[in-house]
């Protein structure tokens, strides 16, 4: 059926352990069957004994591939698993990427205590001093940066600490106060002091970028510290140049043949950890799973073909209370972004029914009401394709975008129907056809955008009652009918006695029949009962589709009386005027793009799904895989 998800079995796999690895081969292929642990009070089967080894493997491939640039892949065979691992442990190049990795890991450590020493030698360039005499017994040395500011606290606190109780002698401490090359406004100070001079508690006082004195290279003076690090950086240069050139030829080597051994190890790997969920006897293993009904005779053929009949294959009855089937949709390609967007609000339960077409056949269509424009269309269609390429795949970004490329030819089409191009009316150039008008039909569209609110609301009601009887809540399911009642009921008695849009009497008796219904919701349940003034609200809510369309198309009409350029304005005014009327619609636009991406996933998920939709369910994940860059 178009509104339920696929129909699954839960079966059973009984095999001999002789034949284990071939089934589970055989089970990754045909890629049907989403496994699961077995409840049966049984062992529990071991991890496969390479499961290690490969998993060890893999890791290091994958490092390696990160190491290197992306390159070209050739398709290749894949290799029978002894085979691939002998050829992974032999392969010297991929040891040699490992060791140059450590290497160039190595140099950079390095070029970071140079860089940190370079800093230092510098400020003290030009005092006559041995960095290698720092390392005294009886004396402290420390270095500090400091602006102008900062010299002048540091000096405030030695002269107040020199002179107070607890402090420590003048002539204990002896500092140095020079510019630093090379940055303005930047000092050193260097202060040498006896061991057990109190001259910790002044430093605290002042706030100074603390430069160590003892840190590596810093061993002999300041000039010959910097040539000393200028040689050896250029020695790191030349040997970082060595060792990419060197990984670079080793890329154009191995890297296809990485890429190709990575998904063959990710294949393998997940052949060996899966016997993790089987149970076990001493001769059979036993492995339970989900799999989509109509599949079940391909499954059974390829285990007889693998295992020449020795298994056992049993369908299993599984009530919903105790495991809930997994959920499986298949739809076209170009309408998976919205089933990837109901998995991002909740992916439906296999055992209520999928809103997802809802979905896609009514957001194109709220969303092309409230934009309602041709120019605005086309403009967001261009958006949404850019994002589709610069965007992931597979991400929500992506996805939202292609939701927002189908939506935007439904703007198209309305702006077609309300003859709005930019605001501008244009039909009338290449077609007969004017089209509506949303100012002389603003009362005929506030009531069509309020009876698709009332079919909506009473359509999600509906779906609601067969959920809720299919799980067992039959007065709950009863009191959704009777919501539909008073709907229904209500809107008739509401036309007929205010609109005059039915007979009188046709009124009255509907209005009867919307009060007992209201009532009647209100005894069977109370949960229906709470929802009770959503009935009325929740379908004039759609009544904003025109309101936003309504304004889109006012606005732009504003727009384009106030601030359509003319030449005989003068090219000036002519500029001015062409800027203010594309910021105006670019502006116009973003609004209405805006509100109708939220308004139109709102009045879906608020007013429709709450009436019936439950989520939580399990997405289908098979024990399968997809090769890219290996064949059988």
């Amino acid at each position: 059926m178009v509104l339920s998800t696929e129909k699954m079995q839960k079966v059973r796999i009984i095999g001999l352990h002789s034949d284990r690895e071939s089934i589970v081969i055989t089970l990754h292929k045909i890629g049907v069957i989403d496994l699961r642990k077995s409840a049966l009070q049984l062992s529990d089967a071991q991890q496969a004994s390479n499961f290690t080894e490969l998993s060890d493997m893999l890791i290091k491939v994958n490092g390696a591939l990160q190491a290197l640039e992306p390159r070209p892949v050739k398709v290749a065979r894949h290799l029978k698993l002894e085979q691939l691992m002998g050829e992974l442990k032999h392969m010297h190049s991929l040891d040699r990427v490992y060791e140059i990795i450590g290497e160039r890991r190595l140099i950079h450590d390095d070029e970071e205590l140079l860089s940190q020493a370079y800093h230092v030698a510098t400020a003290f360039n030009g005092i006559d001093m041995d960095f290698s005499a720092m390392r005294s017994n009886a004396l402290w040395f420390r270095a500090f940066e400091a602006d102008k500011k900062g010299v002048s606290e540091f000096n405030a606190a030695i002269e107040k600490h020199s002179r107070g109780k607890g402090g420590f002698r003048r002539s204990d401490v002896q500092t140095i106060v020079k510019p630093i090359p090379g940055k303005k406004r930047m000092w050193l100070i260097f202060v040498a002091y006896r061991k057990g001079a109190n001259v910790d508690d002044a430093l605290k006082e002042v706030k100074l970028n603390e430069l160590d004195v003892t840190a590596k290279y810093l061993d002999a003076k300041p000039a010959e510290v910097l040539n000393r690090i200028r040689a050896r950086r250029a020695s790191n240069a030349k040997r970082i140049h060595e060792l990419e050139k060197e990984l670079t030829q080793i890329n154009n080597h191995i890297y296809s043949g990485l890429a190709v051994a990575k998904e063959a190890l990710e294949i393998e790997l997940s052949r060996a950890g899966i016997s993790t969920i089987f149970k076990k006897t001493d001769s059979a293993f036993i492995v339970e799973g989900w799999i989509p009904a109509k599949r079940m005779q391909d499954l059974r053929h390829a285990l007889q073909k693998t295992t020449s009949g020795r298994f056992q294959l049993d369908e299993l009855h599984v009530d919903h209370h105790e495991e809930l089937a997994p959920t499986l949709v298949n739809r076209p390609g170009f309408l998976r972004p919205f089933d990837f967007l109901m998995e991002f609000l909740s992916v439906p339960r296999s055992d209520e029914i999928d809103p997802t077409w809802i979905f896609i056949i009514t957001f194109p269509i709220f969303y092309g009401l409230m934009v309602t424009d041709v120019g605005y269309g086309f403009a967001s269609l261009l958006f949404s394709t850019w994002i589709t390429k610069k965007t992931d795949p597979e991400g929500l970004m992506c996805n939202a975008a292609k939701i927002w490329q189908l939506s935007s030819v439904s703007a198209m089409l309305f702006g077609f129907l309300s003859n709005q191009y930019f605001g501008f009316q244009l039909n009338q150039y290449f077609t007969t056809f004017t089209g509506f008008d949303w100012l002389k039909d603003a009362t005929v569209l506030i009531g069509i955008t309020i009876l698709f609110g009332i079919l909506q609301v009473v359509l999600g009601l509906a779906f609601g009652a067969v959920n809720t009887w299919k799980h067992g809540e039959k007065k709950l399911s009863v009191s959704k009918v009777t919501s539909i009642l008073t709907v229904v009921f209500g809107t008739l008695a509401v036309a007929g006695g205010f609109f005059a849009l039915v007979p009188m009497n046709i009124a009255l008796v509907s209005a009867g029949i919307a009060i007992v219904s209201l009532v009647l919701t209100g005894a069977l349940s109370g949960i229906e009962a709470a929802e009770i003034t959503n009935l009325i609200t929740h379908p004039l809510s759609y009544a904003r589709i025109m309101g936003f369309g309504l304004s889109s198309v006012i606005i732009a009409l504003l727009i384009d009386q106030g601030f359509t350029p003319h030449l005989s304005q003068g090219i000036p005014l002519f500029i001015v005027y062409l800027v203010i009327f594309i910021g105006l619609h670019f502006m116009n636009m973003v609004l209405g793009i805006f509100e109708g991406l939220i308004q139109g996933v709102r009045l879906n998920v608020v007013e429709f799904f709450s009436k019936f939709y439950k989520g939580g369910g399990v997405k289908f994940r098979p024990f399968s895989y997809k090769r890219v860059y290996t064949e059988e």
